[in-house]
Formats: C-alpha cells, structure tokens, sequence
C-alpha cells in the first residue's frame, strides 16, 4: 500500500476532481515587484532609447502596467494566482 496521499477524493461512479494549483502571494509584495520591474524597465528604455529591441521594451512595459493596474484593482491582502488544472 502506497503512504502518497491521492490529490482527489473519487466518490461511488464520480469522476475525480483535479486540483487547481494556487500561489497566494501578498498583494502589497506583489505590487511592490512589479512596481520595481517596471522602474527598471523605464530606465532601460530611457538609457537605450535608439537601440534595436525598443519595440520589445515598450511591449513588456505595457504588459506589466496591466499586470500593476490588476494587481491595483484587486481587494484583501493576498492576491491568488491560479494554474491550469492539469
């Protein structure tokens, strides 16, 4: 007999229920970090304005304003960070 704990209880005829991973992250952590990320990037494009790659900066930046703009929105201390169920 196996001691490794089964991820899902399966009832009489039930098909099992896969679990969701779930990060909980501090939302005030998480919003320092992005905030941080996108400071750095900011200061790599103004120092490598005329640079090949500026698109690809500009595209990350955009991206992490919207992460920063959902983490802003959210409520509670903790923000949950879902996966895909496998």
């Amino acid at each position: 007999m196996s001691e490794d704990r089964v991820p899902y209880s399966a009832g009489a005829g039930a098909a099992p229920e896969r679990l969701i991973p779930v990060l909980q992250v501090p939302r005030e952590e998480l919003r320092r970090g992005v905030r941080d990320t996108l400071f750095e990037l900011h200061k790599e494009r103004l120092w490598h304005s005329n640079a090949a790659g500026v698109e690809g900066r500009l595209a990350q930046i955009a991206f992490w304003e919207a992460v920063l703009g959902w983490i802003m929105e959210q409520h509670g201390d903790t923000v949950n960070l879902v996966g895909r169920a496998r």
